[in-house]
């Protein structure tokens, strides 16, 4: 991707050497709360309005309407969607961002601080289902799972084995808060199925900023905090297949204070992601699934219930691979900062590339699937699969362990300790625990 700065190849995929991943270009200069008509249509056709002041009739261009949700079942592609200051509560599930509506823009006139979604008792604050759209400046809270989703319509998932993918891309989400959200999830519950009401992801109810089957997307600037996790990127749910996740920018976010999940996750769910049977038993299918060719750059992934970064595969045919996290800081999170779990063989977790991060005191609450307690900077484990891993140029401090890595695993690459007791710790996974 351009303006990443200097890039070397290794492997399959080019990593950053000196991240400077830059944000998109800003929203431009707004409208006053009390333009008039004729001021709005310097705008140009196409530009509709939101305001506390409006009401929810006609186009939403000759005057102001009072709800997202009426803006956007009156917009055409390609349109602009102005937000201006106050608090707008969604109701009905209204603020979907239909197929239809490629192109679309949503941006405030004052910054997320000051225009707010509440999307108290619906499920999203926003859903996005069609591509080239962009969300800019707004706070997302309350909803009872994702502040804000994107992905391709459930109509058009694989129901097949063989179908063909779904996908959305060149989706752009900045600037934005996104809190307080994830309100489905029961403490009451056991942790895997904490979220019943997420058809997904039933065990974090999807995180406060979830893109799935989503690809050549950014997110960048955001503030995601206190939600069940932050920010996930992944290809479907738990064996539910929905298309890639690639080639997608995650930069200069703020993902802390998530209570009961990693900062910035990047899964692998869809069991089609990897060949599991036949010839090529083992290789990836990146045109049906998988997480890969990734970049999580410049990004805060701090304070966290479980990871810092995560990287994960959890059942064959699974794929996170060629992912690259670079120039990230992660500090006091209840794993390690950055934990790459493979739990099962045939799967593909390789080309990861983990470069240039300050990873200070994490494992807080240690990692039960390796069974490791004491304090660790960077977590790798592959069960079943052998996998080099990049771990280079990585500032690894205050810590028990510096990185923390089973048989499996051969970590590449030189690092900078202090306040480490072992730089390196081979440790043994615990047996897996029996059948029910």
């Amino acid at each position: 991707m351009t303006g990443l700065g200097s890039v070397v190849q290794i492997g399959r995929k080019s990593w950053i050497a000196l991240p400077t991943a830059a944000l998109i270009a800003g929203a431009g200069a707004m409208l006053p709360q009390s333009a008039s008509a004729a001021q709005m249509s310097s705008h140009g056709r196409g530009t509709l309005i939101v305001s506390t002041k409006g009401f929810d009739a006609g186009n939403c261009q000759r005057h102001s309407c009072k709800t997202l949700g009426f803006a956007l079942t009156q917009a055409h592609p390609n349109d602009t969607i102005i937000i201006f200051p106050g608090t707008y509560r969604e109701s009905r599930n209204a603020n979907v961002v239909t197929p239809r509506l490629q192109g679309l823009t949503i941006k405030s006139t004052n910054g997320a601080a000051r225009t707010v979604i509440d999307a108290s008792g619906n499920a999203n604050g926003l859903l996005i289902e069609a591509s080239r759209v962009s969300v800019i400046g707004l706070t997302m809270k309350n909803a009872n799972l994702e502040g804000i989703l994107a992905q391709p319509p459930r109509s058009s998932w694989p129901k097949k084995p063989t179908s063909a993918p779904a996908n959305i891309s060149h989706v752009t989400i900045a600037r934005n808060v996104v809190v307080h959200n994830d309100r489905a999830y029961n403490t009451h519950l056991p942790p895997d199925s904490a979220c019943p009401s997420s058809l997904t992801d039933a065990d974090d109810c999807g995180e406060g900023l979830h893109l799935m089957g989503v690809s050549w997307s950014k997110v960048t600037g955001n503030t995601v905090s206190h939600n069940v996790g932050g920010i996930l990127l992944s290809d479907g749910g738990f064996g539910i297949s929905v298309g890639p996740a690639a080639h997608n920018l995650i930069s200069r976010n703020q993902s802390t204070d998530n209570a009961f999940d990693c900062g910035i996750t990047l899964p692998g769910h869809d069991p089609r992601a990897v060949a599991t049977t036949g010839k090529n038993a083992g290789k990836p299918q990146p045109n049906l699934a998988g997480v890969y060719a990734n970049t999580v750059v410049n990004n805060v992934a701090s304070r966290n219930g479980a990871a810092g970064l995560l990287d994960a595969t959890p059942y064959p045919g699974t794929g996170a691979y060629d992912n690259v996290f670079a120039g990230n800081t992660a500090n006091g999170n209840g794993n390690s900062g950055f934990v790459l779990h493979s739990h099962a063989p045939l799967q593909d977790v390789s080309g990861l590339v983990v470069v240039g991060n300050r990873f200070g005191k994490n494992n807080l609450a240690g990692d039960p699937d390796t069974g490791v307690k004491p304090t660790t900077g960077v977590m790798l484990l592959s069960i079943a699969v052998k996998v080099s891993v990049k771990v280079d140029g990585n500032q690894i401090s205050n810590n028990v362990n510096g990185i923390a890595f089973n048989s499996n695993v051969k970590v590449v690459g030189h690092n900078k300790f202090a306040n480490v007791t072992n730089r390196l710790f081979l440790y043994t996974p615990p047996p897996p625990a029996p059948a029910a």
